[in-house]
């Protein structure tokens, strides 16, 4: 692929993202997405055969950057896996800044959507955000020890971190979203007992 049909498609995808955030994943057209990237109507048919096909694609690309910002993230430098967890809740609420569209989770948004009209397209959204829980669960595991319940922990801090951002779209900002988070700190500090 050309260096120039790559660049309209990374501008799609992030269209995608952005404007599927803002307008849900329904109420958003591929004319929407086509203006916001900035490219024609065709140029989107060039690189996608339909708007779930986009959607399904800019999951694929949501969960590479997110992941890539959370594996960059200057937590990750702490030696402590307990360390490391708390201030993955500390980053976590550092990025509750701005429109509140700008920090909700795009694949959460689609699977809140589309969990039972679109099948593809919600395991897709699900397994994007599991994939977070796998990591955690490794991190817990390491700071508790074998035997205890770090995937069940896991689940836990992704549910809460996506109802705190569900609350900050209800709310149209970030207080009860930091509150939420704040309070998950303080029990994960608990749950950690010394090892944090």
């Amino acid at each position: 692929m050309s260096s120039e049909l790559q660049d309209s498609r990374e501008r799609l995808l992030v269209a995608a993202i952005n404007v599927i955030r803002v307008k849900g994943y329904s109420a958003t057209r591929v004319d929407d997405i086509a203006a916001s990237a900035g490219v024609t109507k065709g140029s989107f048919f060039h690189h996608f055969a339909t708007k779930e096909d986009c959607a399904r694609a800019a999951t694929v690309h949501w969960s590479a950057l997110s992941g890539t910002l959370f594996a960059d993230a200057p937590y990750q430098q702490l030696t402590s896996p307990a360390a490391r967890i708390l201030a993955y809740i500390d980053f976590r609420i550092s990025l509750l800044t701005g429109p509140v569209t700008t920090y909700t989770c795009y694949v959460g948004t689609v699977l809140h959507e589309v969990h039972d009209t679109h099948p593809a397209l919600a395991a897709d959204s699900a397994a994007s955000i599991l994939q977070d829980a796998v990591r955690l669960e490794a991190e817990l595991t390491e700071a508790l020890g074998p035997g205890s319940d770090a995937h069940s922990l896991a689940i836990h801090i992704v549910a809460t971190i996506q109802g705190a951002l569900l609350i900050a779209t209800a709310e149209g900002g970030s207080h009860g979203a930091r509150a939420s988070l704040a309070h998950l700190r303080r029990y994960l500090e608990h749950c950690l007992g010394d090892a944090a």
